[in-house]
């Protein structure tokens, strides 16, 4: 890769990291465009940011910057508030090759909690597009992002890995009936009225659930889901109320702060007579306080809960999932062996074009000894000149594609005197390609 220009990816998720860490890492949407401007003030040239229940990562090219990840740790420490100890406990790195082979990875669920779900590659086209419309993507990591989407619709295509999709939300309904066993004579609140909800909601209903209810802060939110689902729709103050109706709490919102606490859980149990309560939070941040699950006859679960159940689903897909691996680690090949032709086109041409700039100089100079030749006589010395070049450069370029060593490309630019302002004019060229 050109000197000192990287791509690579700093972060953590569902394996390295259990929930009440993700969540103090989790970089709302809103507040993602503040993070990519700030990473690019301090010297990253480009920057994805992709921030999802299970994983926050940060995905950077740059030749600039001196140390990039120690940009990034320290801009994430100063962000969240967290000692440096803390912070590195939890976090990957992966650079150049393993970087896009992780993204590609990421994209087509292979890294998932439950591999194959389908909604991560969504997630990932929602952080490039923000990230393009915030300016901090380029060459690179266009290139990359593209390739990924390329990857994953390739192993969507040729794998079953994507096939009975199953998702964080179809598995909270799955922990229902593993709960209830019939869902039938049950009544469920769902709080929230984003796609995790809907997809939860599409599930429940084909289980026949006796009633739904749902609420979400805009009223309009839950009022256009309960339409779609045939739930009753309340507004969000109500809940102190609902939580003594119902038997199960689904709660899958934006908030940044529990929106369920002890009190208002204690509180509910009394008015229930201490009728066992289940609730299910696949929020991140998380929407209910950890503390309710230490009172009697309530039930809290996570969405670190529901790894145990995904793994169920893992052994039927691990056939899929090998094939997937191999469409990866293939196309994770092509695309190095393409960014080192970027790398060594422009100094091939440098090379080429300075012993080129010298052969024409030097006739022009011996011109005025050669004015006795005719038309034919010079153009037999002009191919005998190239031919020359030709030979000579031969073993140096023959070099260059077989070693392909930073250090060969860097003897070969001292050789050649090549200047970084040829470079770039290379650079731009294969730019506009």
């Amino acid at each position: 890769m050109k000197d000192n220009l990287h791509i690579g990816v700093l972060g953590l998720n569902h394996n390295t990291a259990p929930v009440e860490i993700r969540e103090r890492f989790y970089v709302a949407e809103a507040a993602t465009p503040d993070l990519l401007k700030e990473l690019k003030d301090r010297g990253l040239d480009e920057t994805v940011v992709l921030s999802t229940c299970n994983r926050t990562e940060i995905y950077y090219s740059c030749k600039n910057c001196e140390d990039p990840l120690k940009t990034i740790r320290e801009t994430l420490q100063h962000r969240f508030h967290m000692e440096p100890e803390y912070t590195d406990a939890y976090i990957y790195v992966f650079l150049d090759e393993d970087a896009y082979k992780h993204l590609f990875l990421v994209a087509s669920g292979l890294d998932s909690m439950i591999v194959g779900e389908p909604q991560i590659l969504g997630q990932v086209k929602d952080a490039y597009r923000l990230a393009t419309s915030c300016h901090t993507t380029g060459f690179l990591l266009d290139k990359v992002f593209h390739r990924t989407f390329h990857v994953a619709k390739r192993i969507r295509s040729e794998t079953r890995i994507g096939y009975n999709p199953v998702s964080i939300s179809s598995m909270a309904v799955e922990l229902s009936k593993k709960i209830f066993l019939d869902l039938s004579l049950k009544k469920i609140l769902v709080i929230g009225a984003g796609e995790m909800c809907e997809i939860a909601l599409r599930h429940f209903k084909k289980e026949g659930l006796s009633e739904i209810f749902i609420t979400n802060r805009t009223f309009q939110g839950a009022h256009k889901l309960a339409e779609e689902y045939a739930g009753v729709p309340y507004p969000f103050k109500d809940i102190p109320d609902l939580l003594v109706k119902v038997d199960m709490i689904l709660s899958s919102t934006g908030s940044e702060q529990p929106i369920i606490n002890a009190d208002l859980v204690h509180s509910a149990m009394k008015r229930r007579k201490n009728r066992p309560l289940f609730f299910i939070d696949i929020a991140v941040p998380r929407d209910i306080d950890a503390r309710v699950n230490d009172i009697e006859n309530v039930y809290l679960y996570d969405i670190d809960d529901l790894k145990d159940l995904s793994q169920r689903h893992l052994s039927d897909r691990l056939k899929e999932s090998e094939r997937a691996h191999e469409i990866m680690e293939e196309e994770a090949g092509k695309f190095s062996e393409w960014l080192k032709r970027l790398d060594m086109a422009p100094i091939m041409a440098g090379i080429s074009q300075r012993v080129e700039d010298i052969r024409v100089a030097e006739i022009k100079k011996a011109l005025p000894k050669l004015k006795d030749l005719d038309e034919e006589s010079l153009n037999r010395v002009d191919i005998l000149t190239k031919a020359i070049t030709s030979k000579l450069l031969h073993p140096h370029l023959a070099l260059i594609k077989s070693g392909h060593s930073p250090e060969v490309l860097e003897i070969m630019k001292r050789l050649f005197n090549l200047e970084d302002d040829n470079e770039e004019e290379m650079d731009n060229r294969h730019e506009g390609e």
